[in-house]
């Protein structure tokens, strides 16, 4: 029973409340443009396609403004980052504090 139980967490694992996930799939057509998640715990908050070839993250602040209220009453205390650049990470996390402005 241990067994199963591992593979189905693998396949589909538990997300924690608490946690907000933010990821980037690439997608390989068009080129350079990939879907962007946030969610928080099981509950998706947007997912939308962005140029990841863009020289600035206006695309992704904006993304982050338009739905800002509804990431700050998630209650989220940490996030997870998956596929993001470490200087995209940063600007995220800025975006996140100073909100929508």
């Amino acid at each position: 029973m241990d067994l199963l139980a591992s593979i189905v967490n693998k396949l589909s694992p538990r997300r924690d409340l608490a946690t907000l996930y933010v990821s980037i799939d690439e997608l390989p057509n068009p080129r350079d443009w990939g879907t962007l998640d946030f969610a928080v715990g099981d509950k998706l908050i947007f997912s939308e396609d962005v140029d990841l070839a863009a020289p600035t993250i206006e695309a992704i602040e904006a993304l982050i403004g338009r739905h800002w209220e509804e990431i700050q009453s998630s209650g989220y205390q940490r996030i997870v980052y998956k596929n993001v650049a470490k200087w995209v990470q940063k600007k995220i996390e800025e975006k996140l504090v100073y909100g929508r402005q």
